[in-house]
C-alpha cells in the first residue's frame, strides 16, 4: 500500500466548529485518486471510514478535500489551529476501492 505524506489545509478562516479544514495532498499526490471520482471514503486514525466529497477543484488546481470531521479531529487533537505556514503533516495511506487511511506521522 502506498502511503502519502500530506498536510493539513485550511481556508484561511480557523473555523472553530471544523467547516474549511481538510487535507493536501499536492498534483502528484492526486495521481493515487481514481480520475474525476466525487468522493472517497476516509478512515482517521480509528475511526470508521466516512464519505467526503471531492470537488471537481481537486481535479484542476486546489489539490484537497475537505470536510468538517477532518477538522473537529484536528481540532481535538490539537492539530488545529495552526500559525500561517506551520500547518501540519500526515500519512495518507492509498487502499483500494477509492478508500483512505489518515494518521498523523510518527
Amino acid at each position: 500500500m502506498k502511503k502519502l505524506k500530506v498536510s493539513s489545509w485550511n481556508d484561511g478562516k480557523q473555523n472553530p466548529n471544523g467547516n474549511g479544514y481538510g487535507i493536501r495532498v499536492g498534483v502528484k499526490g492526486r495521481e493515487y485518486f481514481e480520475k474525476n471520482i466525487t468522493k472517497i471514503n476516509l478512515s482517521i486514525e480509528n475511526s470508521d471510514f466516512f464519505e467526503v466529497k471531492i470537488t471537481n477543484g481537486f481535479w484542476r488546481n486546489c489539490t484537497e478535500f475537505r470536510d468538517k470531521r477532518i477538522g473537529e479531529w484536528m481540532i481535538m487533537n490539537n492539530l488545529a489551529p495552526w500559525k500561517k505556514g506551520e500547518n501540519h503533516k500526515f500519512n495518507l495511506t492509498v487502499l483500494p476501492n477509492n478508500k483512505f487511511h489518515l494518521e498523523k506521522l510518527s
